[in-house]
């Protein structure tokens, strides 16, 4: 399966996030570009790609260990960019900061990054740096992104939403032809003691 490690936004956010979204994405061409549907949206902790069934349980204990040393989240959405770079753009994504400048996001994710090497994969080299974000849009192509470069100085400005999240999730990202969907798995509290709940 497919898993990855991630936040989910709140209610609040995903609506006044979509609102903006509704005219921000107007000038993504969807010829080029695909638009990822709020149910999708989240902050991705760590990407750990196929892992094997007798893997799962080790690797939620691991994450599990990873909530029991972290404090909820005070998150904000700030900015916006794509990945890799604006020449070539093959991701457009809205930017999440921790609001308390506490490095508590990082260190999730740092160490989730740690609970996936460990149990999944021995070899880290290539892996991207942490950059907290939510995924808003992908390009269709490789060669697309030549073309489909936006400009983002022509988007309204991103107002700053903020919220706390007390728990993140591992998930399966299931592939479909409109894109890929996900399904929660586990959940892990925030609270200082290592809660699991399917």
């Amino acid at each position: 399966m497919r898993l990855f490690a991630a936040v989910e936004i709140s209610p609040d956010v995903e609506a006044e996030l979509a609102e903006w979204w509704l005219l921000a994405g107007k000038h993504f061409d969807p010829q080029y570009w695909r638009q990822v549907k709020p149910a999708g949206w989240h902050l991705t902790l760590a990407y750990f790609g196929e892992v094997a069934g007798r893997d799962i349980d080790d690797l939620a204990e691991s994450l599990a260990a990873c909530a029991a040393v972290s404090p909820p989240l005070k998150l904000c959405c700030s900015g916006f960019g794509v990945f890799p770079r604006p020449q070539r753009p093959h991701v457009f994504w809205a930017g999440v900061d921790d609001v308390a400048e506490s490095g508590a996001m990082r260190n999730l994710a740092r160490c989730c990054r740690q609970a996936g090497h460990a149990t999944v994969r021995k070899h880290t080299a290539g892996e991207a740096p942490f950059r907290g974000h939510i995924t808003l849009a992908r390009c269709r192509s490789d060669h697309g992104a030549f073309f489909a470069a936006p400009d983002l100085q022509a988007l309204p400005q991103l107002p700053e939403l903020a919220w706390t999240a007390g728990r993140f999730c591992l998930f399966q990202s299931v592939l479909h032809a409109e894109g890929a969907q996900y399904r929660r798995l586990e959940t892990f509290q925030l609270s200082g003691r290592a809660n699991r709940h399917a």
